[in-house]
């Protein structure tokens, strides 16, 4: 194995550990309760729920995923995250959009929004989004509303962690070993 390749192994390794260390904070995240446990449905819940159809096309993680149709309003689901003001978060979430009009999604952390979406196009898989925070308040609302009168909008995967300060260490000593090695093989 090259040097550069056992540097490569390493810092893939550091990124994988850091993802299984983080704990989510969000509680059932994924709906494999079969239900909104944790969560506060919001606005229109008509046509809102948890489906559990095991691994497919509308399930990002696990066997559940939550389900949205509100016509003619908003509707959604919330849930208060406990975090420690001035900690660094990163939030992620999986939505799968059915191409309908109209139809409108968008997601806030302690009411700041992160994303808008009005008539997202189809999607044939999953759309992955991620954001870093900082947290302003002990207690910040995370919330997802939706409408999609003709269809169905998907949300799965929902996480928010801290990130892991071993493992950004791992990461710079793996980084900087690579550079140090190319430096060498440069002269």
């Amino acid at each position: 194995m090259t040097f550069v390749a056992a540097m490569a192994t390493a810092v893939g390794l550091s990124l994988a550990w850091s993802a299984q260390a983080a704990i989510n904070l969000v509680n059932n995240g994924s709906f494999e309760t079969g239900d909104f446990t944790g969560w506060t449905q919001t606005g229109n819940t008509t046509f809102n729920g948890v489906q559990c159809p095991g691994p497919g096309p509308t399930v990002a993680q696990g066997n559940c995923s939550a389900f949205f149709g509100p016509v003619g309003s908003i509707g959604g689901i919330t849930q208060n995250l406990s975090l420690v003001v001035g900690n660094h978060y990163f939030l992620t979430f999986a939505f799968l959009p059915d191409g309908g009009n109209p139809s409108s999604f968008s997601a806030s952390i302690g009411g700041v929004s992160l994303v808008s979406l009005t008539n997202p196009a189809a999607s044939a898989t999953f759309r992955n989004f991620g954001f870093a925070f900082t947290a302003t308040a002990a207690t910040e609302a995370l919330a997802f509303n939706f409408r999609d009168d003709p269809g169905f909008l998907f949300l799965d995967a929902v996480s928010a962690s801290v990130p892991e300060p071993a493992s950004v260490g791992l990461l710079g000593i793996a980084l900087a070993a690579m550079f140090a090695g190319l430096r060498r093989r440069i002269r």
